[in-house]
Protein backbone atom coordinates (compact mmCIF):
# COMPACT_ATOMS: atom_id res chain seq x y z
CA UNK A 1 0.00 0.00 0.00
CA UNK A 2 2.82 2.41 0.95
CA UNK A 3 4.78 1.51 -2.20
CA UNK A 4 1.70 2.12 -4.29
CA UNK A 5 1.16 5.57 -2.77
CA UNK A 6 4.85 6.42 -3.28
CA UNK A 7 4.68 5.36 -6.92
CA UNK A 8 1.52 7.41 -7.44
CA UNK A 9 3.18 10.45 -5.83
CA UNK A 10 6.25 10.12 -8.06
CA UNK A 11 4.03 9.80 -11.13
CA UNK A 12 2.11 12.93 -10.12
CA UNK A 13 5.36 14.88 -9.61
CA UNK A 14 6.61 13.74 -13.02
CA UNK A 15 3.36 14.82 -14.71
CA UNK A 16 3.47 18.22 -13.01
CA UNK A 17 7.14 18.70 -13.99
CA UNK A 18 6.51 17.79 -17.62
CA UNK A 19 3.52 20.16 -17.67
CA UNK A 20 5.65 22.96 -16.22
CA UNK A 21 8.40 22.36 -18.85
CA UNK A 22 5.86 22.52 -21.67
CA UNK A 23 4.33 25.69 -20.36
CA UNK A 24 7.54 27.62 -19.63
CA UNK A 25 9.85 26.36 -22.34
CA UNK A 26 12.06 24.55 -19.78
CA UNK A 27 13.64 21.26 -20.67
CA UNK A 28 15.81 18.89 -18.65
CA UNK A 29 18.85 16.94 -19.79
CA UNK A 30 19.42 18.94 -22.95
CA UNK A 31 22.93 17.90 -23.86
CA UNK A 32 24.97 15.36 -21.96
CA UNK A 33 28.25 17.22 -21.78
CA UNK A 34 29.44 15.53 -24.99
CA UNK A 35 27.64 17.89 -27.36
CA UNK A 36 30.15 20.23 -29.05
CA UNK A 37 29.54 23.94 -28.48
CA UNK A 38 27.42 25.67 -31.06
CA UNK A 39 27.01 22.60 -33.29
CA UNK A 40 23.88 21.95 -35.34
CA UNK A 41 22.85 18.31 -35.41
CA UNK A 42 20.98 16.38 -38.07
CA UNK A 43 22.62 12.97 -37.77
CA UNK A 44 25.11 13.44 -40.63
CA UNK A 45 28.84 13.38 -40.00
CA UNK A 46 31.71 15.30 -41.55
CA UNK A 47 35.27 14.09 -42.04
CA UNK A 48 36.16 14.94 -38.47
CA UNK A 49 33.42 12.72 -37.07
CA UNK A 50 31.49 15.66 -35.65
CA UNK A 51 27.79 15.83 -36.42
CA UNK A 52 26.97 18.86 -38.49
CA UNK A 53 24.02 19.98 -40.54
CA UNK A 54 25.72 22.84 -42.35
CA UNK A 55 29.40 23.38 -43.03
CA UNK A 56 30.14 26.81 -44.49
CA UNK A 57 33.50 27.29 -46.04
CA UNK A 58 34.25 30.01 -43.54
CA UNK A 59 35.79 28.83 -40.26
CA UNK A 60 33.36 29.10 -37.39
CA UNK A 61 34.57 31.03 -34.32
CA UNK A 62 34.97 29.14 -31.08
CA UNK A 63 32.16 30.93 -29.26
CA UNK A 64 29.78 30.78 -32.26
CA UNK A 65 28.39 34.19 -31.36
CA UNK A 66 26.89 33.13 -28.03
CA UNK A 67 27.34 34.70 -24.61
CA UNK A 68 30.21 33.39 -22.50
CA UNK A 69 29.39 30.14 -20.76
CA UNK A 70 26.53 29.26 -23.10
CA UNK A 71 26.38 26.34 -25.49
CA UNK A 72 23.73 26.40 -28.19
CA UNK A 73 22.51 23.32 -30.00
CA UNK A 74 19.92 23.58 -32.75
CA UNK A 75 18.04 20.32 -33.34
CA UNK A 76 16.29 20.97 -36.62
CA UNK A 77 17.50 18.69 -39.39
CA UNK A 78 18.23 21.69 -41.59
CA UNK A 79 18.95 25.39 -41.30
CA UNK A 80 15.88 27.57 -41.56
CA UNK A 81 13.36 24.85 -40.64
CA UNK A 82 10.35 26.35 -38.87
CA UNK A 83 9.77 25.39 -35.28
CA UNK A 84 13.29 24.26 -34.41
CA UNK A 85 14.36 24.57 -30.79
CA UNK A 86 17.47 26.40 -29.64
CA UNK A 87 18.73 25.13 -26.31
CA UNK A 88 20.77 26.96 -23.70
CA UNK A 89 22.72 24.02 -22.31
CA UNK A 90 24.21 26.06 -19.47
CA UNK A 91 20.95 26.07 -17.53
CA UNK A 92 18.86 23.54 -19.46
CA UNK A 93 16.39 26.00 -21.00
CA UNK A 94 14.94 25.78 -24.50
CA UNK A 95 13.50 28.70 -26.39
CA UNK A 96 11.07 27.73 -29.14
CA UNK A 97 11.68 29.87 -32.18
CA UNK A 98 8.55 31.20 -33.83
CA UNK A 99 8.89 30.46 -37.52
CA UNK A 100 12.65 30.10 -38.07
CA UNK A 101 15.94 29.00 -36.49
CA UNK A 102 18.19 31.58 -34.84
CA UNK A 103 21.33 32.14 -36.91
CA UNK A 104 24.78 32.17 -35.38
CA UNK A 105 27.02 35.18 -35.93
CA UNK A 106 29.10 33.18 -38.39
CA UNK A 107 26.06 32.13 -40.39
CA UNK A 108 24.94 35.75 -40.48
CA UNK A 109 28.42 36.74 -41.66
CA UNK A 110 28.26 34.13 -44.41
CA UNK A 111 24.91 35.46 -45.61
CA UNK A 112 26.30 39.02 -45.57
CA UNK A 113 29.36 37.99 -47.57
CA UNK A 114 27.22 36.21 -50.14
CA UNK A 115 25.06 39.32 -50.50
CA UNK A 116 28.03 41.69 -50.77
CA UNK A 117 30.37 39.58 -52.92
CA UNK A 118 31.74 41.20 -56.09
CA UNK A 119 29.80 40.78 -59.33
CA UNK A 120 32.39 38.72 -61.19
CA UNK A 121 32.61 35.60 -63.34
CA UNK A 122 34.05 33.09 -60.91
CA UNK A 123 35.03 30.85 -63.84
CA UNK A 124 37.37 33.49 -65.25
CA UNK A 125 41.10 32.74 -65.38
CA UNK A 126 41.95 34.94 -62.38
CA UNK A 127 40.12 32.63 -59.97
CA UNK A 128 41.45 29.24 -61.02
CA UNK A 129 41.79 27.17 -57.86
CA UNK A 130 44.64 24.73 -57.37
CA UNK A 131 45.03 22.93 -54.05
CA UNK A 132 45.25 19.48 -52.50
CA UNK A 133 41.52 19.01 -52.94
CA UNK A 134 41.20 20.41 -56.45
CA UNK A 135 43.66 19.43 -59.17
CA UNK A 136 44.04 21.53 -62.32
CA UNK A 137 45.61 18.50 -64.05
CA UNK A 138 48.13 19.62 -66.71
CA UNK A 139 46.81 23.20 -67.05
CA UNK A 140 49.25 25.78 -68.29
CA UNK A 141 48.84 29.54 -68.85
CA UNK A 142 48.50 30.82 -72.46
CA UNK A 143 52.11 31.97 -72.31
CA UNK A 144 54.55 33.25 -69.74
CA UNK A 145 57.01 36.12 -69.61
CA UNK A 146 60.13 36.63 -67.54
CA UNK A 147 60.10 39.12 -64.70
CA UNK A 148 63.24 39.61 -62.60
CA UNK A 149 64.40 36.05 -63.06
CA UNK A 150 61.05 34.25 -62.68
CA UNK A 151 58.33 33.47 -65.19
CA UNK A 152 54.69 34.52 -64.73
CA UNK A 153 51.46 34.45 -66.72
CA UNK A 154 51.91 37.39 -69.15
CA UNK A 155 48.58 38.85 -67.95
CA UNK A 156 49.97 39.69 -64.49
CA UNK A 157 53.36 41.09 -65.49
CA UNK A 158 52.02 44.67 -65.41
CA UNK A 159 50.41 44.47 -61.94
CA UNK A 160 53.42 42.61 -60.51
CA UNK A 161 55.88 45.14 -61.94
CA UNK A 162 53.91 48.01 -60.42
CA UNK A 163 53.57 46.17 -57.08
CA UNK A 164 57.31 45.54 -56.80
CA UNK A 165 58.33 48.99 -58.04
CA UNK A 166 56.09 50.73 -55.50
CA UNK A 167 57.52 48.56 -52.72
CA UNK A 168 61.03 49.58 -53.73
CA UNK A 169 60.00 53.23 -53.83
CA UNK A 170 59.38 52.82 -50.09
CA UNK A 171 63.04 51.87 -49.62
CA UNK A 172 62.26 48.14 -49.42
CA UNK A 173 64.39 45.44 -51.04
CA UNK A 174 62.52 42.85 -53.10
CA UNK A 175 63.79 39.40 -54.04
CA UNK A 176 61.74 37.34 -56.50
CA UNK A 177 62.17 33.71 -55.43
CA UNK A 178 59.85 31.64 -57.58
CA UNK A 179 57.10 31.96 -60.17
CA UNK A 180 55.55 29.63 -62.73
CA UNK A 181 56.29 25.91 -62.57
CA UNK A 182 54.86 23.56 -65.17
CA UNK A 183 53.02 20.32 -64.44
CA UNK A 184 56.07 18.40 -65.61
CA UNK A 185 58.49 20.36 -63.45
CA UNK A 186 56.22 19.78 -60.46
CA UNK A 187 56.07 16.05 -61.30
CA UNK A 188 59.85 15.89 -61.33
CA UNK A 189 60.12 17.69 -57.97
CA UNK A 190 57.48 15.44 -56.43
CA UNK A 191 59.01 12.20 -57.70
CA UNK A 192 62.45 13.33 -56.58
CA UNK A 193 61.14 14.00 -53.08
CA UNK A 194 59.32 10.66 -52.98
CA UNK A 195 62.55 8.90 -53.94
CA UNK A 196 64.20 10.38 -50.84
CA UNK A 197 61.61 8.48 -48.76
CA UNK A 198 61.82 5.13 -50.57
CA UNK A 199 59.00 6.01 -52.92
CA UNK A 200 56.55 6.98 -50.19
CA UNK A 201 54.34 9.50 -51.98
CA UNK A 202 52.27 10.20 -48.87
CA UNK A 203 55.31 11.58 -47.07
CA UNK A 204 56.48 13.41 -50.17
CA UNK A 205 53.04 15.01 -50.50
CA UNK A 206 53.43 16.70 -47.12
CA UNK A 207 56.55 18.48 -48.37
CA UNK A 208 56.07 19.05 -52.09
CA UNK A 209 52.71 19.65 -53.78
CA UNK A 210 51.53 16.88 -56.06
CA UNK A 211 51.55 17.80 -59.75
CA UNK A 212 48.31 19.54 -60.66
CA UNK A 213 47.76 20.93 -57.17
CA UNK A 214 50.46 23.63 -56.98
CA UNK A 215 49.58 27.32 -57.09
CA UNK A 216 52.74 27.93 -59.07
CA UNK A 217 51.37 25.90 -61.99
CA UNK A 218 48.73 28.62 -62.59
CA UNK A 219 51.41 31.20 -63.39
CA UNK A 220 49.45 33.61 -61.21
CA UNK A 221 51.53 33.19 -58.04
CA UNK A 222 54.96 34.28 -56.94
CA UNK A 223 57.16 33.79 -53.91
CA UNK A 224 58.60 37.14 -52.82
CA UNK A 225 61.09 37.72 -50.02
CA UNK A 226 63.27 40.48 -48.64
CA UNK A 227 66.66 40.63 -50.33
CA UNK A 228 68.25 40.64 -46.88
CA UNK A 229 65.99 37.91 -45.53
CA UNK A 230 65.31 35.47 -48.34
CA UNK A 231 64.72 32.46 -46.10
CA UNK A 232 61.12 31.40 -46.60
CA UNK A 233 59.78 30.83 -43.11
CA UNK A 234 57.25 32.50 -40.82
CA UNK A 235 59.81 35.03 -39.55
CA UNK A 236 59.58 36.75 -42.91
CA UNK A 237 56.28 38.18 -41.64
CA UNK A 238 58.27 40.44 -39.28
CA UNK A 239 60.13 42.17 -42.11
CA UNK A 240 59.18 45.66 -43.26
CA UNK A 241 58.73 44.24 -46.76
CA UNK A 242 55.98 41.86 -45.71
CA UNK A 243 54.33 44.48 -43.53
CA UNK A 244 54.05 46.83 -46.49
CA UNK A 245 53.23 44.24 -49.16
CA UNK A 246 50.54 42.49 -47.12
CA UNK A 247 48.84 45.84 -46.43
CA UNK A 248 48.92 47.04 -50.03
CA UNK A 249 48.87 43.87 -52.18
CA UNK A 250 45.12 44.15 -52.89
CA UNK A 251 45.65 47.54 -54.52
CA UNK A 252 47.49 45.71 -57.30
CA UNK A 253 45.18 42.69 -57.43
CA UNK A 254 47.18 40.33 -55.20
CA UNK A 255 46.35 38.48 -51.99
CA UNK A 256 48.40 36.74 -49.32
CA UNK A 257 47.41 33.29 -50.57
CA UNK A 258 48.09 31.29 -47.42
CA UNK A 259 47.34 33.59 -44.45
CA UNK A 260 48.07 32.85 -40.82
CA UNK A 261 45.28 31.04 -38.96
CA UNK A 262 43.65 29.73 -42.14
CA UNK A 263 45.49 26.44 -42.44
CA UNK A 264 42.29 24.44 -42.08
CA UNK A 265 40.81 26.22 -45.09
CA UNK A 266 43.84 26.18 -47.40
CA UNK A 267 45.54 22.99 -46.25
CA UNK A 268 48.83 24.94 -46.30
CA UNK A 269 50.84 26.50 -43.48
CA UNK A 270 51.18 30.28 -43.22
CA UNK A 271 53.36 31.51 -46.11
CA UNK A 272 54.14 35.23 -45.82
CA UNK A 273 56.12 35.05 -49.07
CA UNK A 274 53.39 33.69 -51.37
CA UNK A 275 51.25 36.19 -53.33
CA UNK A 276 48.50 35.28 -55.77
CA UNK A 277 46.83 37.44 -58.42
CA UNK A 278 42.99 37.56 -58.44
CA UNK A 279 42.31 41.11 -59.67
CA UNK A 280 41.80 44.30 -57.68
CA UNK A 281 38.08 43.91 -56.95
CA UNK A 282 38.31 40.34 -55.68
CA UNK A 283 41.60 40.97 -53.83
CA UNK A 284 40.14 43.95 -51.99
CA UNK A 285 37.09 41.94 -50.91
CA UNK A 286 39.20 38.96 -49.84
CA UNK A 287 41.73 40.95 -47.82
CA UNK A 288 39.16 43.23 -46.18
CA UNK A 289 37.08 40.24 -45.04
CA UNK A 290 40.01 38.01 -44.03
CA UNK A 291 39.09 35.28 -46.53
CA UNK A 292 41.08 32.64 -48.33
CA UNK A 293 40.68 31.97 -52.04
CA UNK A 294 38.88 28.75 -51.11
CA UNK A 295 36.38 30.67 -48.99
CA UNK A 296 35.93 33.33 -51.67
CA UNK A 297 35.23 30.80 -54.43
CA UNK A 298 32.77 28.98 -52.16
CA UNK A 299 30.61 32.11 -51.96
CA UNK A 300 29.71 31.58 -55.63
CA UNK A 301 28.77 27.91 -55.32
Amino acid sequence: MILGLAAAALLLILILRLTACKGTGKADNVGTGSSPKGRIFDGSYGVTGEAVAFQPAIDAPADNGNAAGTESVSISGALGMAGSAVFDVSDGTAAEENGSSALSSEEERLLRLKAEKPDIDINSWEYILANGFHSIEDYEPPWTEEFRGVYLDYRIIGPMSEFVSDAESQGLTVCMISGYRSYYTQSYLFEEKAAEYDGDEDIAGTIVARPGTSEHQTGLAADIADEYYSIMNSRLSFTELYQWMSRHCHEYGFIVRFPEGKEESTGIIFEPWHYRYVGVEAATFIMENNLTLEEFVELYR
